[in-house]
């Protein structure tokens, strides 16, 4: 039988810190999948995400090609929180799904670390394949800062944080300083985790 792999899932609120975690992990030598270039994918003409955006929320949310007009999508559903709520149940079954056909590629590459960054783990859905689950955090004001830094709105991170889930985790990893205290704690915790039975 196959020697499975070790499987790592990272989560936290937005500007927590979480892509640069992950770049941590591939430096280790994982191969990393994140949610939101699946979400991308899956938005794309004639793919599930496209059709259930279309069929739920009408044709207006579609481009003339087909795949999703994520900007106006991004509009509604940031301004009426029980529309973003309606958006992550249709669309993370989907992302479970896509995460579940990328491990087994991985597996039949012979893949024997990974990490995993997404929103949501959800015990039926991605969480039954991680082996450990990563937090990553940062206090609300500096996640926030460091969103609208990216250019994006006030309405943007205030919707997305609130929609931030939570799970109970011992490894916890605080992003509250400079880039060397976030290496220095990741390294840290790294040493503990691949030590760990």
């Amino acid at each position: 039988m196959a020697e499975k792999p070790f499987i790592i899932g990272v989560f936290g609120p937005p500007g927590s810190g979480k892509s640069t975690i992950l770049s941590f992990f591939e430096e280790k030598g994982f191969v990393v999948w994140r949610a939101d270039d699946a979400v991308h994918d899956l938005y794309k003409s004639g793919e599930a995400g496209a059709k259930r955006i279309g069929e739920f929320f009408g044709k207006n949310f579609i481009a003339k090609d087909g795949s999703v007009l994520t900007s106006r999508l991004a509009k509604m559903v940031l301004s009426k929180p029980l529309k973003l709520k309606i958006l992550e149940h249709l669309i993370h079954p989907l992302v479970a799904n896509e995460v579940t056909h990328w491990i087994d590629q991985q597996k039949k590459l012979g893949v024997m670390k990974i990490a995993i960054e997404a929103a949501a783990f959800e015990p039926e859905g991605l969480a039954k394949h991680v082996d450990l689950l990563l937090k990553v955090t940062a206090p609300e004001n500096l996640c926030k800062e460091r969103v609208l830094a990216r250019g994006k709105t006030d309405v943007y991170f205030d919707a997305l944080y609130s929609v931030t889930r939570d799970y109970e985790t011992p490894y916890v990893i605080e992003n509250a300083g400079t880039l060397a205290d976030l290496k220095n704690r990741f390294e840290k915790l790294y040493s503990t985790v691949t030590m760990s039975p």
